[in-house]
């Protein structure tokens, strides 16, 4: 486990307790000789240069602060920077007595408005002794910031041969130099997980308003007045008893009536009805017949003697009377306005109409706002970058962009050893070679040639000095591609060489891969390093079309460094 060694704190202590031992006997002469004036100016400008040199700080860490000999330890600078700040670590091949082994590229993380870079160095030191890691000199702005000096203490190890047991030297292996921690790519079932759980939580709150607004008191059911006045027509089907028929009959009508043309009719007698329906059709001048008020005369006067003299009446007569009840109602109807009764219940049914949309609308805004808003709540909590990461694999899928936004790991090679860093861990290939002259062979992959992007990684260890031919290695390389089913194959050759100063040669071009029933264009380059004891092969293979394919190899071949292994014979 790495630990940091020093802290801003400790930083600006020191550098506190420095600017004050030494501007304190120059202060004191100024401030002396000058008046007050001088001596506010001075003051201020003292402050100013004081906490200004303490706008930009380097932390600066360790792994370890003891190492044996030849073994590596990680030296960290960090900085906190604004995003439009630039900042330059020094690149350098040693740093004091210490060897740089490896100078990894700055990582940058983000923290609302400001950026935090990290740059890395893996140091070693193959003399025993205490050294110092002297004080860098980091670049923001134009101005230069000094890093603290760290104290390493190299001690000396013992090999007793006749007490230890001596081992053969393994042929190769996978060497994993450094991995930086990763955050784990989202899955399809997380970010399924993630949305039902939105869902579920925007659908309670919807559920909890319906049953809210549910629970209002609601305007009460209406039924107009000759609505009301058929529905009990029919309740009065197959009724023998005659008096009650009538009853029925003639409360029916006085009960529309009284609703439509607004006057007692309930309990009046059949003259006082008669006399009232006449006077309210005269005063408001509705064309209703005397045929029509004659025949409601003879209906009432009818069921008075039904009612009083108890005369029988059949049931075809009793339905004959019926009849002409609904007729005398429906010619009323279609003669007399709208009741003040109904339309205060149609303002009312209105109402209740337009309140149960509001309600609707105010619960169908609220489930969409929760749902946003979890969705939001589930998109931090699984990280903005992995999100979007997530989304462009699924609509571009996983190309160099892809790959490029995530952490990579440096690892080692194969015999000779070849180091590289790559998206991900290669996977040794099983591979085998009847060729007397090779001594070893080992490759490594990581996808596969029709895959969007291919990383593969091939060492060749020769028995004896063996004198390399160039066009026998990329024909070897094209043997390859064709086994893998690449078609029209079309390459260029010229010479590599990296940051590193490893030099070798590349031959490069396109390719045709079927896909289903489709063809896809693909591209690929392929890095040799060859002498005539070893040689080294890495292939990149990459979709046509990713425009971001250029940066992806230029990170993996800038990365290659070859390695030596000492070997006892």
């Amino acid at each position: 486990m790495r630990r940091f060694v020093t802290s801003k704190a400790k930083l600006k202590s020191s550098v506190r307790v420095f600017f004050a031992k030494r501007s304190e006997a120059k202060l004191l002469d100024t401030l002396r000789t000058r008046s007050d004036e001088s001596r506010t100016f001075a003051l201020l400008i003292f402050l100013f240069s004081f906490f200004s040199g303490f706008s930009q700080t380097v932390g600066t860490s360790v792994s370890k602060k003891e190492i044996k000999i030849g073994e590596q330890i990680q030296l960290s600078l960090k900085t906190k920077v604004n995003k439009k700040d630039l900042v330059v670590f020094p690149d350098l091949d040693s740093i004091g007595k210490f060897e740089v082994v490896q100078s990894f590229p700055p990582e940058k993380i983000k923290n609302a408005n400001q950026i935090e870079w990290i740059k890395k160095y893996n140091l070693t030191q193959f003399d025993a002794g205490k050294y110092k890691i002297p004080s860098l000199e980091v670049v923001v702005n134009k101005k230069k910031i000094n890093s603290e000096s760290i104290e390493i203490s190299v001690i000396d190890v013992a090999v007793d041969t006749t007490k230890q047991k001596m081992h053969d030297i393994k042929e190769d292996e996978v060497i994993q130099l450094e991995q930086t921690q990763q955050t784990p790519e989202l899955t399809d079932n997380e970010v399924l997980l993630g949305g039902l759980i939105a869902f579920i939580i925007a659908g309670i709150f919807y559920l909890i308003l319906r049953v809210k607004h549910r629970n209002k008191k609601k305007s009460e059911s209406y039924i107009s007045p000759y609505n009301k006045a058929f529905l009990q027509f029919s309740e009065l089907d197959n009724q023998s008893d005659s008096k009650a028929y009538y009853s029925s009959l003639t409360q029916i009508i006085k009960s529309y009536f009284e609703k439509t043309l607004e006057f007692s009719a309930l309990e009046s007698t059949t003259e006082q009805f008669i006399f009232k329906l006449k006077t309210a059709v005269a005063e408001k001048q509705f064309e209703i017949s005397e045929t029509t008020i004659a025949k409601t005369e003879t209906l009432f006067n009818k069921a008075d003697l039904v009612k009083f003299a108890k005369i029988s009446i059949s049931n075809e007569e009793q339905n004959s009377d019926k009849k002409i009840s609904e007729n005398i109602i429906i010619v009323f109807h279609n003669t007399l306005p709208t009741s003040a009764e109904e339309q205060r219940f149609a303002f009312a049914k209105l109402a209740e109409e337009q309140k149960q949309h509001k309600y609707k609308n105010i619960r169908q805004t609220a489930f969409i706002v929760t749902f946003l808003v979890s969705i939001v709540s589930v998109v931090f909590y699984f990280g903005w970058e992995n999100v979007t990461n997530y989304c462009n694999a699924k609509i571009n899928g996983k190309d160099a962009d892809y790959y490029l936004k995530k952490e990579w790991m440096v690892s080692e090679y194969g015999l000779p050893i070849l180091q590289i860093e790559t998206p991900e861990f290669l996977v040794r290939d099983l591979i085998e070679s009847k060729n007397p002259n090779i001594r070893s062979i080992s490759q490594f992959s990581w996808q596969k040639v029709s895959d969007k992007l291919s990383i593969s990684l091939r060492t060749v260890a020769y028995t004896d000095s063996i004198k390399s031919d160039l066009k026998v290695i990329f024909d070897s390389e094209l043997e390859s591609l064709m086994q893998e089913q690449a078609k029209n194959i079309k390459t260029t050759a010229r010479k590599f060489k990296n940051v590193k100063d490893l030099s070798g040669d590349i031959l490069e071009g396109t390719y045709e891969i079927n896909e289903g029933s489709e063809t896809k264009q693909m591209r690929f380059l392929t890095v040799f390093i060859s002498d005539n004891y070893g040689l080294q092969t890495v292939r990149i293979t990459h979709e046509a079309k990713d425009k971001f394919a250029k940066n992806f190899i230029e990170r993996v071949t800038n990365s290659l460094e070859q390695l030596n292994q000492e070997e006892d014979e």
